[in-house]
Parts: C-alpha cells; sequence; structure tokens
C-alpha cells in the first residue's frame, strides 16, 4: 500500500466504485460516512464496554464487520438472509419483550455509545433510501439489514444496561 494520503480528494471530489469519481457531499459519499459514523460509535461502544463486560463483544464485532460488507454491497452483494436472521438472533437474545413505552437512549458510557451507533445505522438507513431515489441500484436486502441492524443495537443498549445495574428509563407519553 502507497501512503496514506494520495491528495487526490483536495478539490472536493473521491473515487467511488460504484459511480466513479463523485463530489464529497454526494448522497453516496454521505451514505459511506454514516456507515463509518457508525461503525467508530460502535468501536467506542466496544471499548467502553469491555473495561465492565465481554459479553456483548463477539455481537458487536460481528455488527462493525457488516457494517463494512454493506457498504461494499453496493457493488457486489456481500449480505444474506442469513445475516437478518443474525440480527434477529441479537435482538431476541437481548430483548425479548415486547417494547411498552419509548426508551430514553442513556445510561453508562458504553449504553449511551451504543444509543448513539444506533442513530447512527438510521441515519445510513435513510442515505441508503435516499441512494435508491437518486437512481442508484439498493437491493431491498441492504435496507432490511440496516434496519435489523439498528434494533439489534437498541436490544444490546437495553440488556448492556441491565447487566451494568441501571434499569432503561422509560418515556410516559
Amino acid at each position: 500500500m502507497g501512503k496514506l494520503y494520495t491528495r487526490g480528494g483536495d478539490g472536493g471530489f473521491t473515487y467511488t466504485p460504484v459511480l466513479g469519481r463523485v463530489e464529497k457531499d454526494h448522497p453516496l459519499v454521505e451514505f459511506y460516512g454514516a456507515l463509518d459514523e457508525a461503525n467508530s460509535m460502535i468501536g467506542l461502544a466496544r471499548g467502553l464496554l469491555r473495561e465492565q463486560t465481554q459479553e456483548y463483544e463477539e455481537d458487536l464485532r460481528y455488527l462493525q464487520e457488516l457494517l463494512y460488507r454493506i457498504g461494499f454491497s453496493l457493488t457486489r452483494m456481500r449480505v444474506s438472509e442469513e445475516d437478518v436472521k443474525r440480527l434477529e438472533e441479537i435482538v431476541d437474545r437481548h430483548y425479548s419483550q415486547p417494547l411498552q413505552k419509548f426508551i430514553l437512549p442513556t445510561g453508562p458510557a458504553g449504553v449511551a455509545a451504543l444509543h448513539a451507533a444506533r442513530s447512527q445505522v438510521r441515519r445510513a438507513e435513510r442515505r441508503l433510501v435516499a441512494l435508491r431515489k437518486a437512481g442508484v441500484s439498493v437491493d431491498d436486502l441492504l435496507i432490511a439489514v440496516m434496519n435489523r441492524m439498528s434494533d439489534s443495537l437498541f436490544a444490546i443498549a437495553v440488556a448492556a444496561s441491565r447487566r451494568l445495574g441501571f434499569e432503561p428509563e422509560e418515556l410516559n407519553v
């Protein structure tokens, strides 16, 4: 590999494997950026939670790797129905009761980071839908995976909060 910097993006353009060279504010670049933000936040949550429990490490690592595969799936599908099933298993393992009330996105630092990651995954999902509206070929399976991923992060956040001795704060509306 060469140097970290290429100077290729200094003029406000970047290369994408899907559309070639595009401006850095293109919806595709926005989608990739949202994936990167979510992945970084999951990494932060992993680091914070690791100090208190290893219970969520495997699931969170899987979610990070899946975010990369989602990004690459715009050129060649790298996610499958098996990913949807695994995400549903994560949800069911960590949060099996029906949701009765809204839960405030708070708790210990690692849990709060999971809630932030969940909202960033939702943003990436919205960017993916915008890409489809802009004419980029987006498989419905990618949207389903993104949708289940945010559910997985929510379920892990609630479970981790309880595991760490903090009852999730319910909102009475």
